[in-house]
């Protein structure tokens, strides 16, 4: 079989007449069909998704403006994660999609998004327009980690909790938020979400782990020596003018002082304290 000078191998399996599918995000990105520059928007120019829609009715001329700002942004490919993911809940709540695709995963899977990405997304950009004064430099990482608290305490609870993380540490990392999430014990039923999550959060900053392996009451001791960390902690803080000193920070900064090879004043000074708790016990 042979083809003419205008036939392609497209034409000649039938490919050209196939529906053909967007090539995803990267794809769209190369589509010269844009109408907005993403680089001239900011999060608060993006449209709202808060904006009554119905999925009966046809697009409206805002409808197919609003939807223009959305894919532009999408287009960039992530190129801002809080933008997208206000442009995707925008095209998800208006339902701006009902134009040409019957659903917004049917959406999502054309332009190469996964379901679990828009979601993150979509939960995590008002966070971060509440974060992002505080923060310029906000990361991801951040925001997805503070996910689970925007989900049972709110946004302000979220951005409370974060700051609570800037006074006390001396650099915030994804870790040291998921560590701190993990041990919040849940909203209660009545009371300020924030001064919960405030209460909690110094509670979880401040106080000790206990012991998992002991089942049995503290013995009064060990409870009066945690009081006295505990209040040693703060006055330390107090003196280096910062809001909390965690206690796996103490315990890693008496550990760094105590080993240091070069700087032997803290392993000295044990030595010496160690010496006199002896001779005082032994006068006993």
């Amino acid at each position: 079989m042979t083809t003419t000078d205008s036939e392609t191998t497209a034409d000649r399996f039938g490919l050209n007449d196939r529906p053909r599918r967007s090539l995803g995000l990267a794809g769209l990105a190369r589509k010269n069909t844009a109408a907005v520059d993403p680089a001239a928007l900011t999060l608060d120019s993006l449209p709202d998704p808060s904006i009554a829609a119905s999925i009966d009715q046809p697009l409206t001329d805002t409808d197919r403006k609003d939807l223009a700002v959305c894919e532009s942004v999408i287009r960039s490919h992530h190129a801002s994660y809080w933008m997208t993911g206000k442009a995707l809940d925008a095209v998800a709540n208006r339902h701006l999609y009902r134009a040409e695709y019957p659903t917004y995963e049917a959406l999502l899977e054309d332009w190469d998004v996964t379901l679990a990405d828009s979601s993150r997304m979509r939960r995590g950009w008002r966070l971060a327009a509440r974060l992002l004064p505080e923060v310029p430099k906000l990361t991801r990482s951040h925001v997805e980690a503070l996910l689970p608290v925007v989900e049972q305490y709110g946004v302000e609870a979220a951005a409370t909790l974060h700051g609570l993380l800037r006074e006390a540490l001396p650099k915030v990392t994804a870790k040291a938020i998921t560590e701190v999430v993990r041990e919040l014990p849940g909203p209660q039923s009545d009371g300020d979400p924030t001064e919960q999550i405030r209460e909690q959060a110094e509670k979880a900053l401040t106080e000790p782990d206990q012991d998992q392996d002991n089942d049995g009451p503290e013995e009064p001791a060990d409870a009066a020596l945690r009081q006295a960390v505990n209040q040693r902690a703060r006055q330390l803080a107090d003196e280096l003018k910062r809001g909390r000193i965690p206690r796996p920070e103490l315990n890693r900064t008496l550990a760094e002082a105590f080993a240091d090879p070069d700087d032997t004043r803290v392993y000295q000074a044990l030595v010496r304290w160690a010496k006199d708790r002896d001779r005082t016990a032994g006068q006993q």
